[in-house]
């Protein structure tokens, strides 16, 4: 039987439309799970943990810097409250919980402040020497290179230290919160993946490999193995 995956959706207040695209959906049932859309607006955390064995954390805009405690930076994109309002505490929950978690982009941003860690607001402003992270190529064509730690649980996903990936994003982690260690950078020390510290299935990507599985199954593996810890929990 598939294990169910709930995957957080973006959202379009003015419209009342929750939005994801597929390439998520089709990653998950590829991997052998099965998605289910968490739309922003549901309150009861419990209620939604009880129904899933894992969550994935997907991309979209900013998250608000009033959740770590900052004031917002001249360069910080849209928000979406809706989204920060369900996600953050349900990220915190899901950790507290154990309870099986795959981040992407704004999903790794997500995760990292839910445990009480800090976002670079902008990346361009306040990396020095940062390579551009926003690029123009098709969105499954990598672009830089990330390198992962050693015995960390994001090399024995992927299988091999170095990387090449796509990217999408001006925001960062700068510190990961309770719980959780950096593993991963970009050349420029950008965060570029990050995990659990207790041995419970967390692993958080700067990058989208949702978009560069079909063209390369080594970017399947983190959906694999989301769907593989559910599968146990």
């Amino acid at each position: 039987m598939r294990p169910l995956i709930g995957i957080t959706s973006s959202v379009d207040e003015e419209k009342g439309e929750a939005k994801l695209s597929l390439d998520y959906s089709n990653a998950i049932l590829e991997a052998g799970g099965m998605p289910l859309l968490i739309p922003p607006g549901i309150e009861d955390i419990a209620g939604i943990l009880s129904s899933v064995e894992g969550l994935l954390f997907t991309g979209g805009v900013d998250i608000d810097p009033a959740f770590y405690d900052e004031r917002p930076h001249p360069k910080m994109g849209r928000v979406s409250p809706a989204r920060d309002a369900l996600e953050i505490p349900l990220a915190r929950e899901a950790l507290a919980r154990g309870i099986p978690i795959l981040g992407i982009c704004r999903g790794a941003q997500v995760v990292a402040v839910a445990a009480g860690g800090t976002l670079v607001q902008d990346i361009p402003s306040q990396v020095g020497g940062a390579m551009k992270h926003y690029q123009e190529a098709p969105r499954w064509y990598g672009t830089h290179k990330v390198i992962l730690d050693e015995e960390s649980l994001a090399l024995e996903v992927f299988g091999q230290r170095q990387l090449v990936v796509n990217s999408f994003h001006h925001q960062s982690v700068r510190t990961p919160g309770d719980g959780l260690k950096i593993t991963g950078r970009a050349l420029d020390g950008v965060v570029e993946a990050l995990e659990s510290k207790t041995g419970s299935f967390c692993l958080c990507l700067q990058f989208h490999p949702e978009c560069m599985w079909q063209k390369d199954k080594l970017f399947l593996r983190p959906f694999e193995a989301l769907v593989k810890a559910a599968r146990k929990a």
